[in-house]
């Protein structure tokens, strides 16, 4: 048995959480690569499909137009990634984990449900996008849910904010999404 101070915080037995730069590198790759997934299902939906099929066009560019950059920029990287995360992960993956339901179960359901949102709101283009990163992100949760709610959490909502900067940087060089 091993004589353990007061002040340590940690058990053997824990797995310690990784160092927040190395949570912070992994969102920023993780949201890069989710914002050229989307980016190669938004290109290769709107080839396949006519264009009566996409449905209301909700991207960033409408939200360009109608906000300033200072509400635009709060909007879209500091309150968006924090709701949508705690909505569209935090509480139906950790339902879903309660309830005993396998990874790949998981991630599926988070993504259904992710696109589902998406299309009430935007219409099918929408949909189709958001299948791919509520994929990604149900992935990224699940990932990094070994140490806590808390480690998961917050690498999904970093990859979720590096996301949705690059697509503003995109839209504002004139990609629209």
């Amino acid at each position: 048995m091993q004589v353990r101070s007061s002040h340590d915080l940690s058990s053997p037995d824990d797995d310690p959480a990784p160092p927040v730069l190395q949570l912070a590198l992994a969102g920023l790759g993780w949201g890069l690569l989710t914002c050229m997934l989307c980016f190669a299902i938004l290109f290769l939906t709107k080839w396949l499909l006519p264009p009566e099929y996409w449905g209301a066009h909700t991207g960033l560019s409408k939200f360009k137009r109608e906000m300033s950059l200072p509400l635009l920029v709060f909007w879209v990287v500091i309150y968006s990634p924090i709701l949508e995360t705690f909505l569209g992960q935090l509480l139906p993956l950790e339902i879903l984990r309660r309830l005993g339901a396998s990874r790949q179960l998981s991630i599926f359901i988070g993504a259904i449900l992710w696109a589902i949102v998406h299309f009430i709101s935007g219409g099918l283009l929408h949909a189709i996008v958001a299948l791919g990163s509520g994929a990604m992100f149900s992935f990224v949760y699940l990932r990094y849910r070994g140490p806590g709610v808390a480690v998961a959490y917050a690498t999904t909502t970093f990859s979720r904010a590096c996301n949705n900067i690059a697509i503003l940087v995109a839209v504002f060089y004139g990609l629209d999404t």
